[in-house]
């Protein structure tokens, strides 16, 4: 996950406050204009602390991105309702808006930084083979293209939501993204139509 082995728990709070401030001085300056002394400073760490912990910026930024991904794997079996994962993921987002934005606003203009809905769709795939052949679906040739379309919808409607103030609830949302990934347009009409989720 970082650079040191054997992390004491002073270690990894030291790494949230680092991906704490990045995220914050993104959503201030922007990804390009955040600098190591930006952070450290911020931080209130020493430069060598930072490089115990991480290579550079773009580092710390990919791992702030896994390790959001990993935080809701590890959430998706407290799901409730009739959707959980997806449920666990929105209300995810409700308790870390800013992290979330910030990844979303830095997405593509941070060098060799790799895309959080790369890793969102990469770890996708493994999920949505396990529920194509379930429903007797042949998996060869959908997977990636499946898990990209999913991820990218996610996305999408997750920053329209966050940046409007979330006026409905992460229940709501994840009803309103699996009934739309589901059946599309379609299962937004009144009844039982053909692409709905009854």
């Amino acid at each position: 996950m970082a650079r040191l082995t054997n992390l004491t728990d002073r270690g990894r709070e030291t790494q949230v406050q680092l991906r704490d401030v990045l995220m914050a001085l993104i959503l201030e300056k922007g990804y390009d204009r955040v600098s190591i002394k930006d952070i450290t400073e911020r931080a209130q760490v020493d430069r060598s602390t930072f490089y115990l912990h991480f290579r550079d910026k773009d580092d710390l930024f990919v791992k702030s991105q896994r390790w959001m991904v990993d935080e809701l794997l590890a959430l998706r079996s407290q799901g409730r309702g009739p959707y959980p994962g997806i449920t666990v993921t929105f209300e995810h987002m409700a308790r870390n808006p800013r992290l979330y934005l910030a990844i979303w606003q830095a997405e593509g203009l941070a060098s060799h930084a790799g895309s959080f809905e790369d890793y969102i769709a990469t770890t996708l795939a493994g999920v949505l083979e396990g529920m194509l052949r379930e429903r007797g679906i042949g998996a060869e040739g959908l997977l990636e293209p499946l898990s990209r379309y999913l991820a990218g919808a996610l996305r999408s409607l997750a920053r329209w939501w966050l940046e409007t103030g979330m006026a409905t609830s992460p229940a709501e949302m994840a009803g309103l993204f699996v009934r739309l990934a589901a059946g599309g347009l379609e299962s937004l009409a009144p009844g039982p139509g053909p692409g709905a989720i009854a």
